[in-house]
């Protein structure tokens, strides 16, 4: 082939590589790929260095071979070669395949003394220089149609290995051309997504780390957006990429057949140096989104990347330059995108989406949800005067209502469950109410606010129409983990456990780092009587959340019904609540711990099950006070064995009746007939 062919690739090593590179030649040549690789005219002098920047300047591929040898000599011709490539990708756009690095031996990429440019995209290791057929066949399919007939160009299969970002450009984008290309993108990544399920990943030997891939678990289109980052310069933009990064979350979340994880689990890798195919294993997902944002005062430059669960890149879209005062809308667009190169449709789009929103008002939504999601009480407190600050801004905008109303259930719940609040009586429920009325006004289409209707009915018990309103929120958005959790709770306290654990299983998947789903679905394998179950998903929330309430609390009580009692009170010296601790030590049957700490504790639902695993039932009836029971109440007397000895008992009969459980009581005593718990291990 000419020296000038279009289709040629540049092999750039060190003289002590030159063995392995003439390996990784030969099989490239035999392949019917032109190499540019010559022993022989390594001669020096300016015509071979013209000659060599000319090669440079118009190959097709730069592959540098990354060594030992490399690592140890810190100045080499080599290394001109390097920053020349790394210099021309600057001119290149987002998608176009270029740099190939190729490692020989076991140098790390993350140690590799080589530009920043080459550390911006996948390496293949090819020990000794020995490529196999489907690395040639990779380097014919990024070299074009010409090389390989009949094939799409690499852009178009979604196998480009991502080049550096270019500078960003400070003219904005005409509308006609960011929508033919984003439209461009949407055809090739559809083409190539659109693959059978069957068909083979990419090849081992271009997998950043082979051994960290996707589960077999993950879902076949499943995605997780991480936090966007900021680019500004000022911290003070830095909830706006988060807003971003959240509120793509929540559009995506309602497209049609694709599993979307939560904003609090993938947000739990911002600032850390986690690798691509490690978050994608520890999520559970075959695609991550990230991204960029750059916000120069009312004007906000976007760009967002598609990668597959291995690192390859699949879609990069053009910088999105827009003005920020209609931030839905922007965040439509993003997520659209996204949706459409995963040749999926779009669900409906919510209509709050489409009106204008104070910017700074939704800066405090953002912040305001992440200090929700402390699931504390300063959380609470923080969170509240947040998202009152966003409505004084903005009267009309839905999420911060749904929000406040989330922010006082689940501060209610937690009081109750400390201080004895009587739920049915709270004053606060005609404001929480009001506040899920105004979201749902102001937009019909609200998943979270019809997840929160159905929290407050469980918190009030009544089971009908909060289960009616949770399965709308997630017929609007079949991704909200919070709706699924608590229709797990629900499903329990009425006796369907079987769904109760599907919808709890599928909660932690889509937010798999919440410590609060996972606590609350390891406390149903717990009452259950699934221990080591139960202590496989605790485990998981207190590595997130090490001093997370609810999973301490049934790690406590999981540990000891393994036999693990010296465990378990090393760990009940966590929990600072006496109460927590109480309910921990009953539901773990610790006798001698629960007598100690009894006469300490004044809660009367912990005194309750406290006494009834004590065997002290008179004593036990006379303390419950059934007005002030909620619906996990309701979930112990009908699956938790502390309870078995009195379930005949008139008394809990009578409140069994008067909650209107008798038929839940039935299913459960029959399923739990036929799946008899694990036998607790002996003290």
């Amino acid at each position: 082939m000419p020296s000038d062919s279009p289709h040629a690739v540049f092999l750039s090593y060190a003289s002590q590589d030159a063995e392995a590179a003439a390996r990784l030649c030969a099989a490239l040549r035999a392949a019917g790929v032109e190499v540019w690789f010559d022993q022989n005219e390594l001669g020096g002098g300016d015509a071979w260095d013209n000659k060599i920047r000319k090669q440079i300047a118009e190959c097709a591929l730069f592959v540098p071979v990354i060594s030992a040898a490399t690592q140890a000599r810190l100045e080499g011709y080599f290394r001109i070669e390097w920053k020349l490539a790394a210099q021309r990708t600057h001119a290149m756009a987002e998608a176009k395949p270029f740099l190939l690095p190729v490692v020989i031996d076991a140098t790390r990429d993350a140690e590799a003394h080589v530009p920043a440019e080459f550390k911006a995209v996948q390496w293949t290791r090819l020990p000794d220089g020995e490529a196999s057929e489907k690395f040639c066949a990779r380097v014919k399919t990024l070299l074009g149609p010409e090389m390989e007939p009949g094939r799409p160009r690499p852009a178009e299969r979604g196998e480009a290995a991502a080049s550096p970002t270019s500078p960003h450009s400070r003219r904005r984008l005409p509308a006609a051309a960011w929508i033919a290309a984003a439209l461009a993108l949407v055809v090739a990544v559809s083409l190539w997504l659109r693959r059978p399920a069957s068909e083979s990943p990419p090849p081992a030997d271009l997998r950043r780390d082979a051994s960290a891939t996707t589960p077999p678990a993950a879902a076949q289109k499943s995605i997780a957006v991480l936090a966007f980052k900021n680019l500004s310069g000022d911290p003070a933009r830095e909830f706006f990429s988060d807003g971003l990064s959240e509120a793509v979350t929540d559009v995506l979340g309602r497209v049609p057949g694709l599993k979307v994880v939560g904003s609090a689990s993938a947000f739990s890798f911002k600032g850390k140096s986690a690798s691509i195919p490690e978050i994608a294993r520890q999520l559970g997902v075959t695609h991550l989104v990230d991204g960029t944002v750059i916000q120069d005062g009312q004007t906000v430059r976007i760009t967002a990347k598609l990668i597959q669960a291995d690192g390859f890149q699949v879609w990069v879209s053009d910088k999105l330059e827009r003005e920020s005062k209609n931030i839905f809308a922007l965040h439509d667009e993003v997520a659209g995108l996204i949706a459409k190169n995963l040749s999926l449709k779009l669900g409906a789009s919510s209509a709050a989406s489409k009106a204008a929103v104070n910017p700074q008002a939704f800066e405090l939504y953002v912040q305001g949800r992440q200090a929700w999601a402390m699931r504390n009480a300063d959380g609470y407190n923080r969170a509240e005067e947040l998202l009152t600050q966003a409505l004084q801004l903005d009267q009309n905008f839905a999420r911060a209502h749904a929000g406040l109303a989330d922010v006082r259930m689940l501060r209610a719940f937690t009081e109750h469950r400390i201080g004895q609040l009587r739920q049915r009586q709270a004053p606060e429920f005609a404001q929480i109410r009001r506040d899920i009325d105004r979201a749902l006004a102001l937009d019909p289409n609200s998943s979270d606010a019809y997840a929160g209707l159905g929290f407050l009915e469980m918190l009030q018990w009544n089971p009908p129409p909060a289960e009616h309103a949770l399965r709308l929120a997630l017929k609007l958005n079949p991704n909200n983990a919070n709706a699924h959790h608590w229709l797990s709770d629900l499903m329990c306290s009425i006796g369907q456990i079987d769904e109760s654990l599907a919808a709890g299983k599928l909660a932690t998947e889509l937010d798999p780092l919440a410590p609060v789903n996972a606590g609350s679905y390891a406390s149903i394998l717990f009452m259950i009587g699934r221990y080591e179950e139960s202590f496989a998903v605790i485990d998981r929330a207190l590595a997130v959340q090490p001093d997370a309430s609810v999973p301490l609390l049934v790690k406590i009580a999981t540990l000891a019904r393994l036999g693990r009692v010296a465990d378990a009170v090393q760990t009940s010296r966590k929990l600072v609540d006496d109460d927590w601790r109480l309910l921990a030590f009953a539901l773990g049957n610790m006798k001698f711990e629960t007598e100690q700490l009894l006469p300490k504790v004044s809660d009367h639902e912990a005194r309750w099950i406290a006494l009834e695993s004590l065997g002290r039932h008179d004593e036990a009836m006379r303390t419950i006070d059934p007005a002030g029971m909620v619906f996990p109440d309701a979930s112990f007397i009908l699956f938790l064995d502390t309870f078995d000895p009195v379930r005949s008992d008139p008394r809990m009969t009578k409140i069994v009746a008067d909650y209107g459980l008798t038929e839940a009581h039935a299913r459960a005593q029959a399923w739990r007939a036929a799946h008899p718990p694990e036998k607790p291990a002996a003290k």
